[in-house]
């Protein structure tokens, strides 16, 4: 079997290095990041709040700043932007619906980033905590869609969701007070990723990142019959001199302009390798290897 090639470091740095910490002692456990312009818009899923971070990474930097007041409620699995509508779209991976079951909410909010209402996804998990991930806003042929990535396979929780081969985007469009999946886009077989974490797309380029496999996916989308052409392409984060892990919680991924990548990390948790809290709470830019890029 080929050996995966390796994405390349361009720079990073840890978030407490860019915004201040809401409140002395606090974590900033990252899970979401959209490219727009020369920023980078951050969330995370233990905040109710949006931060802005010059993508240059730099402390000096006048653009980092926190936006908007502190929100109540648990926080963010994604960010995603329309460019037509000008509107921005919060992901929250699952919450209790009045219905018993457990449904993925979508927040809406204008550049200012005010509120615009919240509207329920028309798709029911097995549990709360294995929702949506990723989103991405695209436009087909006068048509708007948010394609919304499945953390488990299949889009299943426990045993069943961490079966390799079943990686599942869903494409919502809106309908009244509701998001309903219209179409789903099946990840080749050949990804084979215990979780999916993240989802970027820019033109027909799409990725995929999985935290347990500490890898990225390439592929090509195409948009007329939402499906993937080809098997695409995996890259693992860079790793130590001997292989092992040191990019262990990579959440949120997003396009930038150059070809390259940006990343964000959430906290490490009790099971990750100690070396990798080195690369956790932090935002990164990665290079796809020139040889290898699609």
């Amino acid at each position: 079997m080929r050996t995966r090639r390796a994405l390349r470091l361009v720079r990073e740095r840890k978030l407490a290095e860019l915004i201040p910490l809401p409140e002395p002692g606090a974590v900033l456990e990252a899970s979401g990041v959209l490219a727009k312009g020369r920023d980078c818009f951050v969330i995370f899923d233990n905040l109710r709040r949006v931060a802005r971070i010059d993508r240059s990474l730099s402390p000096a930097s006048r653009r980092h700043a926190w936006l908007g007041a502190p929100r109540s409620g648990e926080g963010y699995e994604d960010i995603a932007y329309s460019p037509h509508l000008r509107r921005y779209y919060l992901l929250v991976e699952a919450e209790k619906h009045p219905d018993g079951t457990f449904k993925a909410v979508i927040e809406e909010r204008d550049e200012e980033l005010r509120s615009h209402g919240r509207r329920w996804v028309d798709f029911t998990f097995e549990e709360r905590n294995t929702g949506f991930e990723g989103l991405a806003a695209v436009r087909w042929r006068g048509h708007d869609y948010l394609l919304a990535l499945c953390e488990g396979n299949r889009c299943r929780a426990g045993k069943k969701g961490r079966r390799p081969g079943g990686g599942r985007i869903h494409v919502l469009e809106r309908h009244g007070a509701v998001w309903r999946p219209v179409a789903t886009i099946k990840l080749p077989s050949r990804v084979e990723f215990e979780d999916y974490s993240a989802l970027a797309i820019r033109g027909e380029r799409i990725a995929v990142a999985s935290q347990q496999a500490s890898r990225l996916w390439v592929g090509t989308l195409r948009r007329a019959d939402w499906t993937i052409a080809g098997a695409g392409r995996q890259y693992d984060f860079p790793r130590t001199r001997k292989g092992k892990l040191l990019y262990s919680t990579v959440e949120g991924i997003s396009w930038l302009p150059d070809g390259t990548l940006v990343a964000v990390s959430d906290l490490t948790k009790s099971g990750h390798p100690g070396r990798c809290s080195a690369k956790d709470q932090s935002i990164h830019v990665f290079r796809l290897p020139r040889s290898g890029a699609d």
